[in-house]
């Protein structure tokens, strides 16, 4: 058996950034790199301790350099950086199922720790088929289609409450509960990273009840931007995307691996 493990920094255990900045430009970031690769170590050992063949650990907060790399179990292999062609990298049919550690709730979001879609800066709201969508349900579909269910999430209270309304039979673990978009009562740390290890491992377990998400075609997707600036800028940038209102911007894809965020 094979599975994928995308990681995300926002969402562990204790970390809420700083107001007015994103994660990677807050001083909470050392500590979220540092707690993203425990929660990520657990779930590794759990899928190994369930038989797993091969795990691979994508990093995909920011630039794709995050994690403490030397503290992943040695047997985890990794993908990191930018300027992969999609969403899940090189994942194919063959693995068995993907997981998201560390994740967040979409952007606007009540009570969601360090909400945002994609870029904090950048997106107001996204929307696939008229219904406002987040990463995890946008990356979800990607592997969907191509045939890799997910079965597992990381995330506050908020970003788990949201995985369940897409995907109602993925495992989760709540890390903490947001009382504002930088502030949140959170489980110990060491505490979530065991709970994760024992979720995996039940969520392992039951994979062939697992289903994929995916979008109903054709897909259209919708980008409402925080400035007109940045429209206009994704405009210019992006082929096949049309203007339909004032700061958004549309178009309609045969399938969500052409999703580009």
């Amino acid at each position: 058996m094979k599975f994928m493990i995308a990681v995300d920094c926002d969402g562990p255990a204790c970390v809420v950034g700083e107001p007015g900045k994103a994660l990677s430009d807050s001083r909470d970031m050392v500590y979220a790199r540092e707690q993203a690769t425990r929660e990520t170590d657990a779930a590794a050992r759990a899928l190994f301790d369930s038989g797993a063949e091969k795990v691979v650990v994508w990093d995909n907060h920011g630039a794709g350099a995050n994690l403490v790399f030397d503290r992943l179990d040695s047997r985890c292999e990794i993908l990191l950086g930018t300027g992969f062609s999609r969403r899940f990298p090189l994942l194919d049919e063959s693995y068995a199922g993907v997981l998201m550690v560390g994740y967040h709730a979409m952007e606007g979001t009540p009570g969601g720790v360090l909400a945002h879609t994609y870029s904090p800066y950048a997106y107001r709201e996204i929307r696939v088929n008229g219904v406002p969508v987040g990463e995890m349900a946008i990356d979800a579909a990607v592997a969907g289609e191509l045939g890799v269910p997910l079965i597992f999430v990381s995330s506050d209270r908020k970003g788990c409450e949201e995985a369940g309304r897409f995907m109602p039979w993925v495992e989760t673990v709540e890390t903490k509960i947001g009382y504002g978009r930088t502030c949140a009562w959170s489980k110990h740390p060491a505490g979530v990273a065991d709970e994760i290890y024992a979720t995996v491992q039940k969520a392992a377990g039951r994979r062939d009840s697992m289903r994929c998400f995916r979008f109903d075609p054709p897909i259209r997707i919708e980008i409402v931007f925080k400035s007109w600036l940045g429209s206009l800028k994704a405009r210019i940038g992006r082929r096949g995307w049309h203007f339909q209102g004032f700061r958004e911007i549309g178009t309609q894809l045969d399938s969500m691996i052409n999703w580009r965020c």
